[in-house]
């Protein structure tokens, strides 16, 4: 809790800032066309979301943010801080406030639910002994997906026997992955879930956490969060049994997701299972998958 002030501390006027803190711009500046393309361009080269120019006016929403956060008062001055930044760390945080991360719990139902009565009772049966499968939920987000791929997992299988499970999730984004390490979430989204995974599998917040809800220990703990950046090469010790790609490969321009798509084939096991989003299709694609159903793939 923070400390108050002794009742004789001078109040500071109310349009100066306060001790420490850096005066932000008075007035927002333009982006020029040739700063969006320079900002466009490079988060295409790192990151491979394509930018139109219809999307101009959310860069500069969203760069405004670092500009006052940082105090730099033009969109020039900004790009150049982040070239000229060695530990790579401003451009994290230019990829992080450009990057879209709209997600939900429950989402595209019919996966979870394929993978529920189809998919996974259908493995359990061909395996002797726990199951050792190796999920990823390729671009979390705020963790919603692969923390409903966990619930799906305890609602269809003993606690005891999903020990050597394993659910990967990544997310370019350091905020959404530091939110969904926590696993706290407003208690209005949880209401796409059935109402006995909300009572089985959360912490109703009290006090100041009042309208929260947490994730409980024993779902959390079967998912293992960490940064991942699609542009750069990716490996694994271990192929996945089943891929989560959801409405992240939009994003993309075809050449980028032609080279996602297979670099998803390289990671999984012979006879695993990739998944996309309905807004997205591999028709256009060159891709050694086999086609399962509408959003749903087979090595």
């Amino acid at each position: 809790m923070a400390a108050h002030c002794a009742s004789n501390c001078p109040t500071p006027p109310r349009d100066s800032p306060r001790f420490g803190e850096v005066p932000l711009p008075a007035v927002t500046p333009d982006l020029s066309d040739r700063e969006f393309y320079q900002f466009s361009r490079l988060i295409h080269q790192h990151a491979g979301i394509q930018l139109s120019v219809q999307k101009k006016e959310l860069v500069r929403a969203r760069l405004t943010k670092i500009l006052k956060a940082r105090g730099v008062t033009s969109f020039a001055d900004y790009y150049r801080e982040v070239m000229a930044d060695q530990s790579g760390l401003e451009l994290v945080a230019l990829l992080d406030a450009i990057s879209t991360n709209q997600t939900s719990f429950w989402r595209e139902a019919g996966h979870f639910i394929f993978l529920a009565q189809e998919l996974l009772p259908g493995w359990r049966r061909q395996r002797r002994g726990p199951p050792a499968w190796k999920l990823w939920s390729a671009g979390c987000s705020s963790g919603e997906e692969p923390y409903t791929l966990a619930m799906t997992l305890l609602d269809t299988f003993p606690a005891e026997d999903l020990g050597k499970v394993r659910i990967l999730a990544s997310d370019l984004n350091t905020r959404v992955l530091a939110q969904a390490r926590q696993g706290v979430y407003p208690l209005a989204r949880l209401e796409s879930l059935p109402g006995d995974w909300r009572r089985r599998y959360f912490q109703k917040g009290v006090q100041r956490w009042e309208g929260y809800a947490r994730v409980k220990p024993e779902v959390r703990q079967m998912v293992e969060f960490f940064r991942l950046n699609f542009m750069e090469p990716f490996a694994f010790p271990e192929e996945f049994d089943v891929i989560f790609c959801r409405n992240v490969m939009i994003y993309f321009d075809r050449v980028h997701q032609e080279m996602l798509v297979n670099r998803f084939h390289h990671c999984l096991r012979p006879g695993g299972y990739f998944f996309i989003g309905h807004s997205e299709s591999l028709c256009n694609i060159e891709h050694r998958f086999s086609y399962v159903k509408p959003t749903i793939y087979r090595k």
